[in-house]
């Protein structure tokens, strides 16, 4: 809104508000009820306690002059019946003489003591007013909530003053109240318009305008021309005050319920508990209570709970992100729940101690002792619920389910890209946030690089790490004025940062998302300290590559063994998973084939199913077997390479010739896995690539020296061209393979004559080998 709107509303307020206070101090309040007697004499009917007239007037006397002049001149005794706002009164005595008493104005601090708690409200109204002008006047809805707040503190006062009976205040009154909850109804369309929602449309705005304006033209009629035209103002005023606020609960509820299930959930049960809280001590605890006898809290403890709304609304509008209203509820009704039994049992016993013994010294060591234990079976009762709760998983972020599925992605992260897809992920999966981003930040850098924020908010990002920068370590969760930043990495002044911006809902992060996000940070932070590790190892592989003509063999070693690792684990994943999912399928298929009564047709076609199901089971163990040979170090080189061959005869059309000079026990389990290995892969070029039906392997082990020959009867090749052939892929691995034992690799093949190979592998003990690694 433009700024002479704020002024005007400004300028109007205290213009009211001091109108009011000069009708309370002008003259004190007389409270007395009059009627017309005889002549131009007026008798009094009534006197009000607590007020002026009280032990001045007395009931039955003749009044015969208000400030000088007979009492019907007077406008509040004409139109009223009643005297007030007033300076002197002339009363008749018994003998027929006449007594003038003068009304004279009270001090200014006595005339504005009954009037301090409305005054306090309209200064922390006018507080409020300014501080949403100086922080969010760009906001529109913010203007609204500055009107609502100068309504609602006018209307406070004026209830108080309406008794002076000054039809102008009484006018501006009624308007003014009935006016707070239209003004509300505009600063909710306001405030809501920027998530495409209304809580009024034009229509009902315009029927409430209505009844305000016929409600303040009838009121202006009695007022400044006669009490007694229209006398059924008084209900209609009630009528049209409750219109308006049932409205809004209403349209509130209904909202509630339309997005009780998305990220506006929580604006609006804020809205409804802002409202329920406001009212209900009013209705439930003093105004109910009051009609069957006796409050059960004072007035000003019911009216004070009115300040609930003003004070939730002003934090809606100048607050990025609510509080989590979910979590705050869901607390407050744990604890409410377990509340109920210790205090019921507390009250019946310290009812029950101070019958019998009194409340002296030794019975309220008694009673401490009591209540003391009490409540530490209390705590030990509520911590056994707060386990049996996490257990059960019922909160989302204290189970441990969403930390387990993290653990076991995150131990499959190779690179910092996993690592932030993986995060990514687990956070949308459980928490929905508007935006997430990962940086690099530099302690010399004046922005941080986050893509979603702009260039302030970039500048500011960086002063605040910069200022907490000793207290920056991995793991390290910093709340921001937009959104959170978690510390995943840190190398001397260099940080490696993951950026979420507010959640979807606006509400802030409540503990428990602190904390499991916090724990988030900090597994992430091993793995990015392990990543950064690796990345150390490899580049100082890479140099020492560089420095020397080919691959050293400890690092050919190291990859053939990492590559082993990795195929053992593809085959464990194979077994466990697909294979045994076509197992059960092929179990169902079976039933299904034997229980049920099919056609010829039908069972033929499940028949050929389930030979197809076979295929592929038998296609996965043979994959399983490769992968990771089976009983390899227990069954020994030999049986193994005997069973491989059976196996390969059955697939191919070649056969082996297999000879063994000595034993072969002298391999280390390594050294066994890589002629196996090399086996494999000479036997599948064989049936690939050289089409041969005839090879010949031999081992042989003498007393430092291992032989391997390999021989067939193939197709052969130009040892020149083998470079550009797939046959020599898997020869060049070979090679490296042999390399990585410190053996030689010989081979050799020409066109319609075979091809030859031999390898040569020295034999040392494992404790060597293990000291290289």
């Amino acid at each position: 809104m433009k700024r002479w709107s704020w002024l005007i509303a400004l300028f109007v307020y205290i213009i009211v508000v001091a109108q009011y206070l000069f009708v309370s101090v002008a003259t004190p309040p007389v409270q007395v009820k009059v009627s017309p007697g005889e002549g131009e004499s007026y008798i009094v009917d009534s006197v009000a306690t607590g007020y002026w007239g009280e032990h001045r007037l007395n009931q039955g006397d003749v009044i015969v002059k208000v400030d000088g002049q007979p009492p019907q001149d007077h406008y509040t005794v004409r139109h009223y019946g009643w005297l007030e706002r007033i300076h002197s009164v002339t009363v008749m005595n018994p003998d027929g003489g006449t007594q003038t008493m003068n009304v004279e104005r009270l001090p200014l601090g006595e005339a504005l003591r009954p009037l301090s708690a409305p005054l306090a409200a309209v200064v922390l109204f006018l507080i409020f007013a300014i501080l949403l002008r100086s922080y969010s006047y760009r906001d529109p809805s913010s203007f609204w909530l500055a009107l609502f707040f100068l309504f609602t503190g006018t209307a406070y006062l004026g209830g108080y003053t309406v008794g002076r009976l000054e039809p102008l205040g009484t006018i501006l009154f009624d308007f003014v109240f009935l006016m707070v909850p239209i003004v509300f109804i505009h600063f909710m369309n306001r405030y809501l318009s920027r998530f495409g929602e209304r809580l009024a449309n034009r229509g009902w705005l315009i029927f409430f305008y209505g009844c305000v304006t016929f409600h303040t033209g009838v009121t202006m009629v009695r007022e400044l021309v006669d009490r007694s035209l229209l006398s059924w103002e008084s209900p209609l005023f009630t009528v049209f005050f409750a219109l308006p606020n049932v409205f809004v609960v209403f349209k509130l509820i209904q909202k509630y319920r339309k997005h009780r299930r998305d990220d506006l959930n929580s604006l609006f049960k804020l809205t409804l508990i802002a409202h329920v809280l406001a009212f209900s001590p009013f209705i439930f605890l003093y105004s109910l209570p009051l009609l069957f006898g006796t409050p059960w809290i004072p007035v000003g403890a019911a009216t004070a709970f009115l300040l609930t709304l003003p004070l939730i609304y002003i934090y809606m509008l100048l607050t990025r992100r609510i509080f989590d209203v979910s979590f705050v509820l869901s607390r407050f009704l744990y604890h409410a729940v377990v509340a109920i039994v210790p205090s019921a049992l507390m009250a019946l016993i310290g009812l029950w101690m101070s019958r019998q013994e009194g409340l002296g010294h030794i019975g309220l060591i008694r009673l401490f002792l009591v209540f003391y234990l009490i409540l530490i079976t209390l705590l030990f009762l509520k911590e056994h619920l707060d386990r049996r709760i996490r257990k059960s998983g019922k909160n989302r972020l204290s189970s441990l389910g969403s930390l387990e599925r993290f653990s076991h992605h995150v131990a499959r992260v190779m690179k910092r890209e996993d690592l932030e897809r993986v995060l990514e992920q687990e956070i949308e999966s459980t928490i929905r946030v508007l935006a997430m981003a990962f940086a690099d930040w530099d302690i010399s850098m004046d922005e941080v690089p986050v893509e979603p924020l702009d260039s302030a908010e970039r500048r500011q990002l960086a002063e605040l790490l910069r200022a907490r920068r000793e207290r920056l370590l991995p793991g390290t969760l910093l709340t921001l004025p937009r959104g959170l930043a978690l510390v995943i990495g840190k190398k001397d002044e260099q940080f490696y940062l993951m950026w979420l911006d507010d959640k979807a809902n606006l509400t802030r992060y409540n503990p428990d998302e602190r904390n499991w996000l916090g724990t988030l940070a900090n597994y992430s932070a091993i793995v990015f300290e392990n990543l950064y590790l690796i990345q150390g190892l490899i580049g100082n592989l890479e140099a020492e590559m560089k420095k020397q003509d080919g691959t050293p063999a400890w690092v050919l070693r190291l990859i053939f063994n990492l590559s082993e690792n990795e195929r053992r684990r593809l085959a464990a994943d194979l077994h466990d998973s697909a294979l045994q999912d076509q197992i059960i399928w092929l179990r169902r298929l079976e039933a299904v084939i034997l229980d049920y009564e099919l056609s010829d047709g039908l069972k033929t076609e499940l028949n050929h199913i389930k030979e197809g199901l076979l295929d592929v089971i038998h296609q996965i163990r043979e994959t399983c077997n490769e992968l990771r040979p089976p009983l390899l170090m227990e069954m020994g080189l030999v049986e193994a390479l005997e069973q491989l061959f059976a196996e390969a005869q059955m697939r191919t059309d070649y056969t082996v010739e297999f000879d063994v000079e000595g034993s072969c026990d002298v391999l280390d389990d390594e050294q066994t896995l890589a002629i196996y290995r090399i086996t494999q892969e000479l036997l599948r070029n064989a049936s690939k690539h050289a089409e041969a039906s005839r090879v010949k392997i031999s081992l042989q082990v003498d007393k430092d020296t291992f032989r391997y020959r390999y021989r067939d009867n193939g197709i052969g090749m130009n040892v020149e061209d083998a470079a550009d052939s797939f046959s020599h892929m898997g020869l060049a691995g070979i090679k490296e393979r042999v390399a990585s034992y410190e053996g030689t690799f010989v081979w050799n093949s020409r066109p319609g004559a075979g091809m030859e190979a031999e390898i040569t592998l020295p034999l040392r003990g494992r404790s060597e080998l293990s000291s290289e690694l």
